[in-house]
Parts: structure tokens; C-alpha cells; sequence
């Protein structure tokens, strides 16, 4: 029996959420943010998505909102966002993670480092504390 243990990764689609999807897999698979044809057909939906988004985070305003294409985009962009605004504001110079972050995470982490970011890697024992 195969059991898949990496739910943080990806999941299986829902049944429900798939049949939503399906004519933006096949049909109408446009970029919506661009100006041709294509993406007049899936610009609308998108929008409708978003505001679904905003509303169900009770998000303010629509730039409060960024969507990301995967975790690891997201993880470089926090943690240089995070560090760059904290070095042009003249705040603390230093992160704190775990050894065993995700490898994107270690990643900025070393690229922040080599722009003088102290990091310190918290060492994991084997109880994982």
C-alpha cells in the first residue's frame, strides 16, 4: 500500500474544486493578466476568485493580498522583503531559523547572510526540539 506523506507539497484535488477548474485546464487556459483574447476569457474569473479571496480573509484592500506561485517563491520573497526593509529602516540585522526549514528557506537565508544578515541556525535534536 503506498501512503503519500507530503500534504505540505501538494495535495490530491478535490473532485468538486476540479470540475470548477477543468475548462481553465483545457478550454480556457489564457494568461488573464495579459491584453490578447485568452486572457479576456479568464481575466473575469480570476478577479471573481480574488475578490472570493479578499472576502473570505476579510482582506482591506485588493494590493493587501499577494499570490504567490508556490512556496518556495513565497519564502524568498518574505524573508528578503522582511530583511531589506529592516536594513533601510536601520532595525535589527538578524534572523533566527532551524536547521531544518524547508531548503528554500535555508537558501534565502544564505543568500541574506551574504549580504551581512546575521543568521543563527538553531540546531534540531532527535526529538525535534
Amino acid at each position: 500500500m503506498k501512503v503519500y506523506l507530503d500534504n505540505n507539497a501538494t495535495t490530491i484535488v478535490d473532485p468538486h474544486v476540479f470540475a470548477e477548474m477543468e475548462p481553465y485546464f483545457v478550454q480556457r487556459y489564457g494568461n488573464p493578466n495579459s491584453l490578447h483574447l485568452f486572457a479576456s476569457e479568464t481575466h473575469p474569473a480570476l478577479k471573481d476568485a480574488m475578490e472570493k479571496i479578499y472576502a473570505g480573509i476579510h482582506a482591506p484592500k485588493e494590493d493587501s493580498v499577494v499570490i504567490t506561485s508556490c512556496a518556495t517563491e513565497s519564502n524568498n520573497w518574505v524573508l528578503k522583503s522582511i530583511y531589506f526593509e529592516q536594513i533601510l529602516t536601520g532595525k535589527k540585522n538578524h534572523i533566527i531559523i532551524s536547521e531544518v526549514e524547508h531548503p528554500s528557506v535555508i537558501a534565502t537565508a544564505k543568500f541574506i547572510e551574504s549580504m551581512g544578515c546575521k543568521v543563527t541556525y538553531l540546531p534540531i535534536n532527535h526529538e525535534g526540539i
